[in-house]
């Protein structure tokens, strides 16, 4: 085996292996903060949505109280006039409509018939206690109630309030409630969080049935599901098939959509019974996250290379120029002297590194016996 060869090619070598392994150690550790990012971006949809949705009961809570507790409403409601509750609540209820989106309110007498519907006044006097085990309950235990519920007008997120007279006593309930529109627009405005969210199409047939038209077709049907409303259609129906609705509790997954990979979490929705009566689908952008872990990539294979090169520079510089050619030229002036031919002096000592040296001083000597 030559050394002068060999030898830096051996070492160049093991720099290119362990710079390498460097860089794979770096990527993987590059790959596993970017899964630990979108771990976090799936809970931030979990939670953004379930603090939202928490948000939008209690402010529907508020506004039913505030309504609720107006004397002259009270009065109306105890005294059944509902042409005198009508006037007192429809202006009260377009302002709280415009303002916070609410867009269903209704007065109920136990144990949960219909009285009136600010957003129907013409519609009234139905039984909703079979289907409606929240408003149920708010009525036998004179209680706020909130949650979601599926309605004639279609599914929304409800708080259910009660209405007593001057004498305290119990005269039934008032509630107001809105769509999952505003809160899944919500949270794209907050979060940029695309989302959609889907009901099972046998219980809004059998009891939505004062549900907009364009809802009920094919293009929305998802398996057993009917989507009700989505916040990028196009989108959301690339990001989620009829399988990814089908389940009982929350799946995420990556998906790619207009060449963009995007991470999905598919969440069960609950009715106040904790009947599962639905799915919602949220969905953020990883474009961000995989942009940079490809220019990371990127960098860590050039400074690898530049790496691998500028080691490899270092010793050829150190191995040849300063070992490996000196001794060569020591070499041959050695093999001269050896042979009888006329040796020549050795180089200056300053060409030799201080291992060297001590070797060139013995061919000086050698050489000079000679002379």
């Amino acid at each position: 085996m030559r050394f002068f060869h060999n030898a830096p090619i051996i070492i160049v070598t093991v720099a290119f292996l362990v710079i390498a392994a460097i860089t794979g150690v770096g990527q993987l550790l590059t790959s596993r903060l970017v899964h630990s990012a979108h771990e976090g971006d799936y809970e931030l949809m979990r939670d953004a949505f379930v603090s939202q949705l928490k948000s939008f009961e209690d402010e529907a809570a508020s506004d039913a109280e505030l309504v609720a507790n107006v004397a002259s409403v009270r009065k109306a409601f105890a005294a059944r006039d509902r042409a005198a509750l009508q006037a007192e609540t429809i202006p009260m209820f377009k302002v709280i409509e415009a303002k916070y989106a609410m867009d269903q309110a209704a007065f109920h007498t136990p144990p949960g018939v219909t009285f009136l519907r600010l957003h129907a006044p013409d519609k009234f006097g139905d039984d909703q206690t079979p289907y409606r085990p929240m408003l149920s309950e708010a009525q036998h235990e004179k209680a706020l109630r909130k949650g979601t519920a599926i309605t004639k007008n279609g599914p929304a997120i409800f708080a259910i309030v009660p209405v007593l007279d001057d004498k305290g006593q119990f005269v039934g309930t008032f509630e107001m409630g809105l769509e999952f529109g505003p809160v899944l627009k919500d949270l794209k405005t907050a979060y940029g969080i695309e989302g959609a969210v889907y009901f099972e199409e046998k219980t809004l047939r059998e009891i939505a049935t004062d549900i907009e038209p364009e809802v009920m077709i094919p293009k929305n049907r998802f398996g057993k599901y009917m989507r009700y409303y989505a916040t990028h259609p196009e989108l959301m129906s690339t990001l989620v098939g009829d399988k990814d609705v089908d389940i009982t509790e929350g799946r995420r997954y990556e998906r790619m959509a207009s060449r963009a990979p995007w991470g999905v979490h598919v969440l069960p929705v609950y009715n106040y019974a904790n009947k599962q009566i639905g799915v919602v689908a949220l969905a953020t952008s990883f474009a961000a996250d995989k942009s940079a872990a490809g220019r990371a990539l990127v960098w860590q294979m050039l400074a690898g290379l530049v790496g691998i090169v500028i080691v490899g520079g270092a010793v050829i510089i150190s191995i040849r120029g300063l070992l490996l050619a000196p001794l060569s030229s020591l070499t041959e002036r050695m093999k001269e002297l050896a042979s009888g031919a006329e040796a020549r002096p050795a180089d200056p000592a300053e060409d030799y590194c201080d291992e060297l040296r001590v070797l060139a001083d013995c061919y000086e000597k050698l050489r000079g016996k000679r002379s």
